[in-house]
């Protein structure tokens, strides 16, 4: 790639980031969540076990910090989908598709989900609501957007790499499946023990005792908190869901495959930097570092997981 190229793909890279960041201020606008998130009142809630959900009480904290932490969010965002973008094989609006699903499914749904299990009667009326509506929009502008800056739009002529990809199932094998749930069921409990409950402000931000082993964790929220294990199995299914389009999409190396839905999971986890009216700065940076692990984490393994032997066989078959 000449000095040039790299130059105007670094350029376009950066109009991307832009792109998100206006995307998800105008949802931001649009959906009402600035609104209600500047009129939240903090409360508290109370569980066992560490979650990605904040609980409700709280002191608010000072937006001082937020356009850098904003920055940070969007380059992280932009980057990795940009990157994906790039080396995807697909284009057009089968692209796009495959984008808005994934990003939306993995930046909102998956991780709203828990915020609607736990705190749907203790959130200030409509904020559930908006946030869902925010990332919709913020993701319905930007992904169409960012395909036709980075000049994805236009479908090439059939090749041997579009024909091989094509060759990869339109579903998941079902054992990769299972294995990806229980790593993922098991990957969320060891990081929340080991790096979230680790810490005494988040023992205390959720009420919770300190538990003697991993294993104890393990036992007391099986025996009291039943249903954490049932919500984490439904989460992993939609994040296998959302990530499988980009395995398919790519038609890369399986290690390079790993490393790309490993940083999608992971730049996702920087919205935890932001500020937040919900949750202390303490709490917020300690479910960060442990849901950045997490992620680097399941993302290596669910990409390794869900590429089959047919597209590694295929890959190098174009590579020979």
């Amino acid at each position: 790639m000449g000095v040039r190229k790299a130059l105007l793909n670094a350029l376009k890279v950066l109009v991307v980031c832009l792109v998100f960041a206006a995307s998800s201020v105008v949802g931001g606008i649009l959906s009402g969540l600035n609104t209600i998130g500047q009129g939240a009142s903090p409360s508290r809630h109370t569980i066992a076990a560490p979650a990605d959900a904040p609980p409700e009480k709280a002191p608010a904290q000072p937006p001082e910090n937020f356009l850098l932490s904003f920055v940070t969010f969007s380059i992280c965002v932009g980057a990795a989908v940009s990157y994906l973008i790039l080396r995807s094989s697909w284009h057009g609006w089968r692209l796009v598709g495959a984008m808005c699903v994934s990003m939306y499914g993995i930046s909102t749904v998956a991780t709203q989900v828990e915020t609607a299990w736990f705190l749907s009667n203790r959130l200030p009326g409509g904020m559930i609501q908006a946030i869902f509506l925010q990332g919709a929009i913020a993701t319905a502008l930007s992904a169409p957007l960012s395909v036709l800056l980075l000049g994805k739009w236009q479908t090439p002529r059939p090749s041997s790499v579009s024909s091989a990809s094509a060759r990869m199932p339109a579903v998941p094998d079902a054992r990769s499946v299972a294995l990806a749930v229980v790593a993922f069921v098991f990957l969320y409990m060891l990081f929340g023990y080991y790096v979230a409950w680790q810490s005494a402000a988040v023992r205390e931000y959720y009420g919770g005792s300190e538990y003697p082993s991993f294993y104890a964790a393990l036992r007391d929220n099986w025996m009291d908190h039943r249903w954490l294990y049932a919500l984490q199995v439904f989460r992993a299914l939609l994040c296998v869901a959302c990530l499988y389009p980009l395995v398919r999409m790519l038609h890369v190396a399986r290690w390079e495959t790993c490393l790309a839905m490993a940083l999608f999971l992971s730049v996702w986890t920087t919205a935890l930097l932001l500020p937040n009216p919900l949750m202390p700065s303490a709490v917020a940076h300690a479910h960060f570092r442990e849901t950045l692990g997490f992620s680097l984490v399941f993302g290596a393994l669910a990409g390794w997981l869900l590429t089959t032997p047919r597209r590694v066989a295929a890959v190098t078959a174009v590579r020979a």
